[in-house]
């Protein structure tokens, strides 16, 4: 049999030969310039702090993860600030996303509280444990109670849980943390965000350049474990619950007072800058970029978590 160039033994490229006009020969596309990597400053910047390691135990300077559907799309970016990359200490956000078969996208960001020593920890823990209970009771009306009462109890039982002696508010001087859940389900008027919280962490809908807080705004930035912030173990009588249908042209945020309080009610240059750059998804690292953005006194970890419904752009 006569085979052409590209077909031997049964193989064929799986890409066409060059034909005549093309520039067959390989280059690198959209190669980044110097200062394309430079952090984005908002009015006046820090000083430029080269991150220095947690040896304790560790916990990655910066984490991000997105993916798409056909009913949404999902881009969450986790990293230090620049007061704990100064001082080598750990990230105490952290923040967990994942499909469900149903369908339904999981989520939970946390906000470990500043003054806890193993926040970061809580974190973690209470991240996988509210999303393997969110996993279990999906089919229904997420039983907030119950789902944010599995996390406390993993955190009085880990092994820097309850000690001879303790009580759970100390657990909570050492592990405790904030924590905004939610699931989203498809809906024929579009994806259905069921959030709830405890603690200070919010959450908002942007359409428009327009910014409508999700929670009402409360006691943003407190670092310490008192009666203004709820942080787990502790969980309310009443957690807070609410509910978002997200229409085309819109994105849920979901974030830590990392973000929070920067972006106040969306009047200023954060919420200018969120409102253009996320009008369409970014690209994953273009995510982490973007949250990791430079703005002096602001210097407390940053997490953000964007849906935006609609699938692959």
């Amino acid at each position: 049999m006569d085979r052409g160039k590209n077909e031997v033994a049964g193989y064929r490229a799986v890409t066409p030969p060059p034909q005549a006009g093309w520039d067959a020969a390989p280059r690198i596309h959209n190669q980044p310039r110097p200062g394309d990597w430079a952090r984005i400053v908002i009015d006046t910047g820090n000083d430029q702090i080269e991150p220095q390691p947690y040896p304790a135990y560790s916990v990655p300077d910066t984490i991000c993860d997105g993916w798409s559907t056909p009913d949404f799309t999902v881009r969450m970016a986790s990293c230090r600030g620049d007061a704990h990359r100064a001082t080598g200490q750990p990230r105490q956000d952290h923040a967990v996303t994942t499909l469900h078969p149903s369908g339904a996208l999981l989520f939970a960001v946390m906000d470990g509280v500043s003054s806890a020593p193993l926040s970061h920890l809580g974190a973690e823990l209470t991240g996988h444990t509210v999303l393997q209970a969110l996993w279990d009771a999906v089919d229904v009306r997420p039983p907030w109670e119950e789902v944010f009462q599995r996390a406390a109890d993993a955190l009085l039982s880990s092994r820097q849980g309850l000690r001879p002696a303790e009580s759970a508010e100390h657990v909570e001087r050492r592990l405790g943390t904030t924590v905004v859940a939610g699931v989203v389900t498809a809906t024929t008027g579009g994806p259905l965000a069921r959030v709830a919280r405890i603690g200070d962490s919010g959450a908002w809908w942007l359409r428009g350049g327009s910014y409508r807080s999700v929670f009402d705004p409360k006691g943003r930035g407190a670092a310490t474990v008192d009666s203004r912030v709820a942080g787990l173990p502790r969980v309310p009588a009443r957690v807070e619950s609410e509910e978002v249908l997200l229409s085309r042209g819109s994105v849920l945020l979901v974030a830590t007072d990392g973000i929070g309080d920067p972006l106040g009610d969306g009047t200023g240059l954060v919420g200018q800058l969120f409102s253009t750059a996320l009008a369409e998804p970014p690209p994953l690292l273009g995510f982490a970029h973007l949250v990791d953005f430079a703005r002096e006194t602001f210097d407390d970890d940053r997490t953000l978590l964007a849906i935006w419904p609609g699938g692959p752009r």
